[in-house]
């Protein structure tokens, strides 16, 4: 979620980001260089991002409630897209993700899976409460049911429960965030339970704010996630993670850092993240439009700009550079900030799970 703000100018020492046009191409980038990847087509505003063996995956959502909220939000009845595009930053293929009419919010979280190119899959939250998933052994795979919410929550989009970003453990569960606050495990067959629940991680808006972007730790033990604008901690944003065990108590919840609330300056508004293979972790922060990056300790250790960032949303690795999606969470839109970025940081990311699954 996202309030508009201007942009941060602060005590820290923040990165440079725009690569010199004139830099010689033998010359290592510098840390926090930041070029457009990929400018996306209708109806543009990149959420999720995954990062395939030769394809990058970008979901949308156009439909917005806190584009503007005051007025119902941007709606959308064109429906979403999972975009992919080559490593080049080429459009290859498009699949269409229908919705309702006048829907008020789209995709995000995106993960794929470990099998073999003529099962392959890649699996899409739907902030309503569902996920898909897409066979990618065909150009324009149609999106299959995988996971829903149960009842009574079924059926009645993210106002119920907004499945937000997606994970694999090693075992083949999905562990999902929800801001309202919950978080859920989805087994390999779809069945899809909360998983952990508390009072600490909900939003200050009670409906909204809450858990958002979530990834599993070098370790394989912990989940991390994030808390855009936390009531525990009012209007901070906040990391927290929780033991990978079948059920995790209040007393397992650990908070790893916060951002906290500074005068005269933008909210933090913590969104996806993501970890390097050294065990730093990055955060988009769509306040200052900055990524700020943790070490394994949860200190923060760089904040990273640039002027083309705009809402940075959804994080993945590829090679050592991340790559951002700007969500451009505003009303009016602005297509020219539809982008995908890539950021040099210098490391690589940690690998994420990606189990064999069924394809039944």
């Amino acid at each position: 979620m996202k309030l508009r703000t201007i942009a941060v100018v602060g005590a820290m020492a923040f990165v440079p980001a725009i690569t010199p046009a004139l830099a010689s191409e033998s010359t290592r980038p510098a840390v926090g260089d930041t070029t457009v990847f990929a400018t996306l087509p209708y109806p543009g505003h990149p959420f999720g991002v995954a990062v395939d063996h030769s394809r990058i995956y970008i979901s949308t959502s156009r439909g917005d409630f806190f584009a503007s909220p005051a007025t119902g939000g941007q709606l959308n009845s064109d429906g979403e897209r999972v975009f992919a595009y080559d490593k080049a930053g080429h459009l290859v293929n498009t699949t269409y993700i229908a919705t309702m009419p006048n829907a008020d919010m789209g995709l995000f979280g995106l993960a794929l899976d470990g099998n073999p190119t003529p099962t392959h899959n890649l699996y899409v939250a739907d902030m309503n409460g569902r996920i898909l998933r897409l066979a990618l052994d065909r150009d324009a795979p149609a999106p299959q049911l995988f996971s829903q919410t149960p009842p009574p929550l079924s059926g009645l989009g993210w106002h119920a429960s907004m499945w937000n970003d997606l994970v694999f453990d090693k075992a083949g569960n999905l562990f999902m965030t929800d801001d309202k606050p919950r978080l859920w495990k989805v087994t390999p067959d779809g069945q899809a339970s909360i998983w952990f629940t508390d009072p600490r991680i909900a939003g200050i808006f009670g409906f909204a704010g809450g858990p958002l972007g979530g990834r599993i730790d070098p370790s394989g033990k912990y989940l991390y996630f994030t808390i855009t604008i936390s009531a525990a901690f009012p209007l901070e944003a906040v990391v927290y993670r929780l033991p990978l065990v079948d059920h995790p108590t209040a007393a397992d919840l650990q908070v790893v850092h916060r951002f906290p609330v500074v005068p005269n300056q933008p909210l933090p508004q913590a969104t996806g993240l993501a970890f390097s293979a050294s065990g730093n972790i990055y955060v988009g922060l769509i306040g200052p439009n900055q990524v700020a990056v943790l070490d394994p300790a949860g200190n923060e250790i760089r904040r990273i700009s640039s002027p083309l960032f705009d809402s940075p949303w959804g994080l993945a690795f590829i090679g050592e550079s991340l790559l951002v999606t700007n969500a451009d969470i505003q009303k009016p839109e602005s297509p020219s900030r539809w982008t995908v970025l890539k950021v040099f940081v210098g490391e690589t990311g940690l690998p994420l799970n990606r189990p064999k699954t069924s394809h039944d």
